[in-house]
């Protein structure tokens, strides 16, 4: 019961820990970022509390239709907004752009969205995993030290532990010499 429950304990440590890994690896080696979705301007497709897995893309790439992440400074403050593109243009000075909108609005944006704004696309969205997704820092913490105690538990369990020693000769051999001393002595008398 006890080997059993460990196994299990390390077999969903080692899940979290390469769950950690990936996250990390994707962030920041091949540039994926995370977003949780606050309104709800892409229903029915991407709802309020989704969290939303985006890939860098090139201009090249994105075509009417598609859905980007953006970045848009609106008064004081940068917003990071996914929306579907729903044209494509080339301002006075030849420079790209592309208009946006909203799914589940009626008008486009005020705005254009130049290339270097686009964060990325989605390719994945997770339903309601954003309502924990404040917390995830929280969250990973609590989980690295229950690994560390897992693997300190583990190395102490090992270390420490008291292997069956070989049954000892010594006793039986002072037993034998006892009994040759009585059997000589008796002899000699």
């Amino acid at each position: 019961m006890f080997k059993r429950r460990t196994d299990l304990l390390s077999l969903v440590s080692y899940a979290l820990l390469i769950f950690v890994i990936l996250v990390v690896v994707l962030n920041f080696v091949f540039g994926f970022k995370y977003v949780v979705i606050l309104t709800d301007s892409m229903k029915p497709h991407i709802n309020p509390n989704d969290l939303v897995v985006t890939r860098p893309v090139s201009p090249e790439e994105l075509r009417k239709g598609d859905v980007i992440l953006y970045r848009m400074e609106i008064g004081n403050g940068t917003f990071q907004i996914l929306h579907r593109i729903v044209d494509v243009g080339v301002d006075e000075s030849g420079r790209l752009y592309y208009r946006t909108k909203g799914d589940n609005r009626n008008y486009t944006d005020p705005w254009r969205v130049y290339p270097e704004q686009v964060v990325g696309r989605p390719v994945l969205v997770i339903p309601k995993v954003g309502a924990i997704w404040p917390y995830a820092p929280l969250i990973i913490l609590f989980l690295v030290l229950v690994f560390i105690f897992m693997v300190a538990y583990e190395l102490f369990s090992i270390l420490w532990s008291e292997t069956p020693r070989p049954k000892s000769r010594k006793p039986e051999v002072e037993v034998l010499r006892r009994k040759k001393i009585k059997f000589h002595s008796y002899r000699r008398r």
